[in-house]
Parts: C-alpha cells; structure tokens; sequence
C-alpha cells in the first residue's frame, strides 16, 4: 500500500548548502585476507593509498570491499599483484551507482521505489501521527549535534502488549535500513497479511527510523559513503576528523575492542562513552520513558552482509546466558525470511559469525537492560553492490524483512519470550 501525501514545497527545491563530493571512477575491489602479512600490509597502505574499507575481511581466508580513488588504483593493483595477493574487480564506477539511487524527479508522496530525505520520511510521519491518532504515538528522544529532532513513532493497538525496539539507520550510508523500516511501519498500520496483522495487533512497535539524522542529511547533500555522526572530535580538527562510530559509542564495555581511539577512523567510538548525543538520548529515553521488562526484542538495523548477530560481539571465547534463546529466534527469522525470495541469512554471536566489537546497541540492551532478545540485522547484499543497493531492491528486501519479523515473533513465542 503506497500512503500518498503532499509534501512540504520546501522539500522539493532545498538549495543545497554543501558541494557534493563525486564518486567518478572509484572502484570497490574484493581482496583475499591469505595471512597476517597480507592484513597488516593493507593496514599499513590504509592512508597512503587513500582505502575506505566497506567490509572488513573477519578472519583469514575470508575478504575485504576496499574502495579507493582513480589516482591509486594502478599502485593497489601493482602491490596486490606484487604481493600474491587475490582479488577481484567488484564495482567498477561507485558514482554510476549512486547516480542510480538518486530519483530523476522527486515525487510528491511517500513510496517506495525511490531513497527518501530525512525530511521527506519526517513529513510522512506526521501524516501517520494525524491519519492514525488512535495507533500511532510520536517521540522525539532530543535533538542531535547539528540540532536536529530525534523522531520515533510508537504503535500500539492496545495496553499490555510488549514491545520491539528498532533503531535503524545509526550508520548514515547504509539507506536500505531506514526504506525498510518505513515500509515495515506501512504494513503495520495497513496489514495485509494474517501474519502482519497479527504482529501488528499484539505486539508494540517502537521505531526510531534515523537514529543518526546528522550524517544522514549529510550523506544525502554531500559525501554520500558517510559513515559516523558529525560531532567533530575536537575544535581544531573541524572539517577533517568529525564524527563518532554511534555503533561503538554505547555505555557496555566500550572501546574494548573492535573499536578506534584514532578520530579519523570509520570505527571511532568516542571520547567517551555515550559522548554523542544521539546515544546518550537514545538510553535515556529507554531507561525513563519505557517500564523496564517491556522491550522483549531489540534490534539494530543496519547493511549490508545479511546477517543476524547476537552478543557477544566482545569475546568469542563464551556465549550470554540467553544464546540458545537467542539463536532460536534469528532461525525463526531467517527461516521465514528465506521462503519469499530465497535470500540466506547467517546467524550467531557477533564476534565469532562476522568480527568482534564492543560499545554497540545490542550489547547495551542486552547487558545493562536485560533484554532477551538483542540483534543487530545487516540487510542485503552480500557485497555486491554493498551501500549502494540501486531503488528496485528496496520493495524485495522490505518485503522478506516484513516476512522476516512475522517468523522472528511466531519464534518469540514457542520458547515464551513473548
């Protein structure tokens, strides 16, 4: 169901007040980790050659997405070559996949098969706050650093039922999370299928669409491939070094590992934990304005790799006293999500099924809220076309995430955690 609205004038014609940073010619390439000489070697190439990594090879054996810029290239391909290195050639233009998730014209009204602003989605929500006054409560957990509103929507169709909280869109260029969600919230204020209906009427819905409304914007007027906020880690470094990982910045065994005490790296967590406001909102609204015991299943949203990762993401060495609970919930997901469009999600613990990391938002709910059910979900792909999933994916993959839900809280049940 497409729920149409006329937007604000203001929306279509914003003068952007940023250049936009092109992508032309940058290649994204598949690199084979053989050993810790190959590791260390990329490490050590990271800013002379000017790497971003999109992935991060999480063992050896396994492969990084390492994009880099026109005028390195001939150099990476002369050391992987020199180095015996395998890899491949997965992306050839990244600015040819961008341009393809831009809209020719944009519409007047929310859908689908095109990527949103923040003030696009933001408008929506408030025909939905009108349209569905009986079902739907707004929240804003604060402002962020730029001074933008934190926007949330409960749904609720009765009192007594317990709640999923999902935040998505803590990453700024993984856009696919927050077209899912809103799609997701579409279904769940217009079921059409027992299944939705049914989690839809007894179960509350917590959603925080963007969570990082900052580099969203960000990614969206000016560097597209934005990762972190845009909290500049100190004054003298505005400009170059801005940004915390929001994803490293929880209050649970932060900076422990898996994380940057280095400014300018993607993984950065901060000068400390809850620094960014986005963070420190986000827990104080859970802790004051949700009953603890209410919130049964978290999740994080994000992309890509199609996975669904549990605690711990610290060690690899042990497992949450909840694990078996907690695997027999991602099946019932990935299960049900594979029967729409045979897409396969791995699941298990963070850090033995994709890489170890600390101070992240299921390791928060689940160590210091108790919450059962903690996940952080990457959507598709598989890497192909990694952040940059072109606008016809977006329908498919909300789809099976809906189907995905529908299984996630029928598994929920048999073992009584709703």
């Amino acid at each position: 169901m497409q729920l149409k609205l006329v937007l604000l004038l203001a929306i279509f014609g914003l003068a952007k007040i940023r250049s936009e940073m092109r992508y032309d010619n940058y290649k994204v390439y598949k690199v084979n980790i053989e050993n810790m000489q190959q590791f260390e070697l990329i490490n050590a190439k990271e800013k002379a050659l000017q790497l971003s990594s999109w992935r991060e090879a999480r063992h050896l054996g396994d492969s990084s997405d390492i994009m880099l810029p026109p005028q390195t290239q001939q150099a990476f391909e002369q050391l992987l070559n020199s180095q015996n290195f395998n890899y491949s050639l997965k992306i050839d233009n990244v600015q040819t996949l961008i341009d393809a998730q831009r809209p020719k014209q944009r519409t007047g009204y929310m859908e689908w098969t095109q990527y949103h602003t923040l003030d696009e989605i933001y408008a929506w929500l408030d025909v939905l706050e009108e349209r569905y006054s009986d079902i739907v409560t707004p929240f804003t957990i604060g402002n962020s650093y730029e001074g933008r509103p934190i926007r949330g929507i409960k749904i609720s169709y009765k009192e007594g039922n317990p709640a999923v909280f999902i935040e998505s869109n803590i990453h700024a260029r993984e856009w696919i999370t927050s077209a899912t969600i809103t799609y997701f919230i579409d279904e769940l204020l217009v079921p059409g299928k027992p299944g939705t209906k049914d989690i839809a009427k007894n179960v509350d819905w917590y959603i925080i669409p963007v969570l990082n409304v900052d580099g969203f914007v960000y990614s969206h007027e000016a560097v597209r491939l934005w990762r972190k906020s845009r909290f500049p880690s100190d004054p003298s470094l505005t400009g170059y070094c801005i940004g915390t990982d929001l994803n490293r910045n929880f209050n649970y065994r932060w900076m422990l590992i898996g994380a940057s005490d280095n400014p300018c790296a993607e993984t950065y967590a901060g000068p400390s934990a809850e620094s960014d406001l986005e963070i420190s909102q986000l827990t104080s609204y859970i802790d004051n304005q949700i009953p603890d015991g209410t919130i049964k299943i978290y999740i994080s949203l994000h992309s890509y790799g199609q996975y669904v990762l549990s605690p711990w993401g610290h060690t690899a060495e042990e497992f949450p006293e909840h694990y078996p609970q907690m695997m027999a919930v991602a099946k019932g997901f990935a299960d049900a999500l594979v029967r729409r469009y045979g897409t396969v999600f791995t699941y298990g613990s963070s850090a033995t099924t994709l890489y170890e990391v600390s101070g992240s938002g299921k390791e928060w709910a689940y160590g210091v809220k108790n919450i059962t059910i903690p996940y952080t979900i990457e959507l598709r792909d598989k890497g192909d076309l990694g952040f940059l999933l072109p606008p016809t994916d977006i329908i498919p993959v909300a789809r099976e995430v809906t189907e995905g839900f529908v299984g996630m809280i029928a598994a929920a049940r048999e073992i009584g955690v709703l």
